[in-house]
């Protein structure tokens, strides 16, 4: 009889271990929150990076477009200015992936979705800048002013519609952000 109630007891004693057990393992497992916003961070990191290479980008345009700037001057900021844009591109790149990295950690929907259109913000961006890029390289490539005006006009509302469309996006992800603070870190 004693024998049996040992043998009870430690059968109680394991399976309140392996309760213990699985328990921890469910809450460790269950949410990678902490995880996510590590990477959102580094995604926002890529982003000021962004905003850094694009400033310098658009200042190095607007140096190019100076109508007392000599034509092989002209040429020479213009490829700077498409080096800056191409730093830009990269790191909007970067910042998508690492929002898309985060999206599919195991965290709450809204967290998801809210990530999910920072990855199409920033995929879009992307795509915004290489299209801004467009103006220093016509400026290279044209034969005349008048083939530059052109193909800058083109580009610029292509860039317009671009920016519009990250801007909605960008909106979007705010909105929800808003709505939901709770499941966003302070």
């Amino acid at each position: 009889m004693k024998m049996k109630m040992n043998c009870q007891r430690h059968s109680i004693v394991i399976m309140a271990l392996l309760f213990v057990v699985a328990a921890f393992s469910a809450c460790s497992l269950g949410d990678e929150t902490e995880k996510a916003n590590k990477l959102v961070d580094e995604g926002n990191a890529a982003v000021q990076d962004v905003k850094k290479n694009l400033t310098d980008a658009e200042e190095k345009k607007q140096k190019m477009l100076r109508t007392k700037v000599k034509p092989e001057e002209a040429r020479a900021t213009a490829k700077e200015a498409i080096d800056a844009y191409n730093k830009a591109e990269q790191k909007c790149k970067e910042a998508a992936k690492k929002y898309e990295e985060a999206s599919k950690l195991k965290i709450k929907d809204k967290f998801k979705e809210y990530l999910a259109l920072k990855v199409k913000e920033y995929n879009k961006r992307a795509d915004l800048v290489a299209t801004a890029k467009g103006v220093p390289q016509a400026l290279i490539d044209s034969k005349n002013r008048a083939s530059f005006v052109s193909s800058a006009k083109a580009t610029n509302e292509k860039v317009d519609k671009l920016t519009k469309e990250a801007d909605d996006l960008g909106a979007q992800a705010d909105k929800l952000q808003k709505d939901n603070p709770d499941i966003f870190k302070k």
